[in-house]
């Protein structure tokens, strides 16, 4: 009698075991359902989940991606060539190490229309590019992408220039931005295609 009580408790604990290794999976998966509540951390905003995996908080990271309002004469942002404004548009992304890396792939992926209330425009919606290198040295964004940048006329060329430096410039440990595509900088990659 005395070991069918202990084999008893020793299925009990493996089953209490198990029970909790499941509540942990389910408050992550409670913890995906559940809107953000915005936070905000040294000037940065974040949004903290109420419960994730193991009980940590997590924060996903607030970015700025610019895109452009078409003829607006810089009634919304910045204005640029063509007289367009470059605008920013908040996006919330995955906790992560690259920022900036994460901010431009984003970036590349929003569709041509964004927003109805101006219509924003993303100039690089039709471009097959991809993100090689990101480093960011002495305040110097190396932006180095591979691919084929498609640009839809004259005016799309500052417009593209504008999205990507704006983008890269939010953070602060950039100053300034090189941009190559194909190893070539932009704005010579931009002239040789006419």
């Amino acid at each position: 009698m005395r070991s069918f009580g202990c084999q008893f408790w020793a299925i009990a604990r493996r089953a209490c075991g198990m029970l909790k290794s499941s509540l942990i999976r389910l408050s992550f998966i409670a913890a995906l359902l559940h809107a953000p509540a915005a936070a905000h951390i040294n000037g940065l905003s974040l949004a903290r989940f109420e419960t994730t995996y193991g009980g940590r908080a997590e924060a996903a990271l607030e970015v700025k991606l610019f895109l452009i309002a078409v003829d607006d004469a810089g009634r919304s942002g910045k204005k640029i060539g063509c007289d367009d404004s470059v605008v920013a548009v908040t996006r919330d992304l995955r906790p992560t190490r690259t920022p900036l890396r994460s901010a431009l792939e984003e970036l590349l992926r929003i569709p041509r229309i964004y927003g109805s209330n101006p219509e924003l425009y993303n100039a690089l919606h039709q471009s097959q590019l991809r993100l090689k290198s990101v480093s960011v040295r002495r305040g110097v964004a190396r932006l180095s992408f591979a691919g084929r940048l498609v640009t839809g006329g004259v005016c799309d060329n500052p417009r593209v220039q504008a999205q990507i430096e704006e983008t890269a410039l939010q953070f602060p440990t950039v100053k300034k931005v090189k941009v190559f595509i194909n190893g070539l900088p932009l704005s010579e990659y931009l002239s040789e295609r006419g």
